[in-house]
């Protein structure tokens, strides 16, 4: 009689286990998508685009050129303070690839109509050409999210300004911006 008991005891909190059920968390839909996680743990849509490619060359390449990325538009409808804890979660399917290689975070330089992120830079005739690619990136913390996704934050507080995230293998970027507090 007494193993009995302690046999009842001993299940009785995996039985009370098997009879709940388990919250699972909201994730994107689509590898690759990015969007953001409110504090309610419901996901929001960022701006989308689809980046334009611009090479300018002055003086008939003399002068230098410079590669860019564009998104149209001088500012993203979508906000954040700045010093607000910002939260993006993305599905990809690359397990086993370190995420850093994968999802980037770069601050656009806003000029007239648009952002731009610099890529490449020649000076004249082409000579001291050099990739600027990772001059606008900011780095990034990564962990885990249910169950095919990753959950990703900036390591550092975001300073105002104009932001896209892409991940490797996407079509599009993903814009929001940081208003000063």
């Amino acid at each position: 009689m007494k193993y009995i008991a302690l046999l009842m005891l001993t299940a009785l909190p995996f039985l009370a286990l098997v009879g709940q059920e388990v919250k699972k968390v909201q994730e994107p839909e689509y590898i690759g998508v990015v969007f953001y996680l409110d504090p309610a743990g419901s996901l929001s849509p960022l701006e989308r685009q689809q980046p334009n490619f611009q090479t300018k060359v002055k003086a008939l390449g003399y002068g230098g050129a410079q590669s860019s990325t564009i998104f149209k538009g001088p500012k993203s409808p979508v906000r954040f303070k700045a010093g607000q804890d910002i939260r993006f979660i993305v599905r990809l399917n690359a397990s086993g690839i370190e995420p850093d290689s994968l999802v980037k975070l770069n601050v656009l330089k806003v000029a007239k109509d648009q952002r731009e992120i610099v890529m490449a830079k020649a000076g004249a005739m082409g000579f001291g050409a050099k990739s600027t690619n990772g001059e606008a990136q900011r780095p990034l913390n990564f962990s885990k999210y249910g169950e095919q996704s990753l959950q990703v934050s900036p390591a550092g507080p975001l300073e105002p300004g104009e932001y896209v995230i892409t991940s490797m293998g996407g079509q599009s970027g993903f814009l929001f911006g940081i208003d000063a507090q």
